[in-house]
């Protein structure tokens, strides 16, 4: 009596995330540009001040020894995790409404997403759990110098091949 009852019970909570699911895929498709914008977290937690020159060019300025305290701790990082899926976002949306992006530089962009939100993941365990400044710095740093290059190679997409939208993406950053 148990086995059927748990089996219906399953599959009605599959269905219902399947639904919820489906539901946020069609909602992250209408968003529109100011949508998607609206949710980036604001630039305030430092990441200009470890950038070579922060939207235009890639890598980083400081050591892991002074990167944490550089952007804000975990609160540059949390950033960093929340944007990272929002300028996927933004790139698909420049992908969708420009011409002729190359599929590599969108999956580059992907790739980059998802090793920011693991490497700041792993810099916030280590924080919390060891209380290791030098791993979770190290961590950090790779989140950093990655959330760096994304932003450059966003900023060469908007221009190349997005150009007006390319002024807003200037002001929320």
């Amino acid at each position: 009596m148990i086995l059927p009852l748990f089996q219906v019970l399953v599959t009605a909570m599959m269905l219902v995330y399947a639904a919820y699911w489906r539901k946020r895929q069609v909602s992250r498709r209408n968003a529109t540009w100011e949508q998607i914008v609206s949710k980036l977290s604001p630039n305030d937690w430092g990441i200009e001040d470890v950038s070579e020159r922060f939207l235009y060019a890639e890598g980083i300025k400081a050591t892991p020894q002074d990167i944490w305290s550089r952007i804000d701790g975990a609160k540059g990082l949390w950033a960093m995790y929340r944007n990272a899926p929002l300028l996927v976002q933004l790139a698909d949306y420049a992908t969708e409404h420009g011409e002729g992006v190359s599929e590599e530089l969108l999956e580059g962009i992907r790739s980059d997403a998802f090793q920011i939100r693991f490497s700041v993941l792993m810099a916030l365990a280590q924080h919390v759990v060891s209380r290791s400044s030098i791993a979770a710095s190290v961590n950090a740093h790779r989140a950093t110098g990655t959330y760096s290059n994304m932003l450059a190679r966003i900023t060469g997409l908007f221009q190349e091949h997005a150009g007006l939208l390319f002024p807003d993406f200037l002001q929320a950053m």
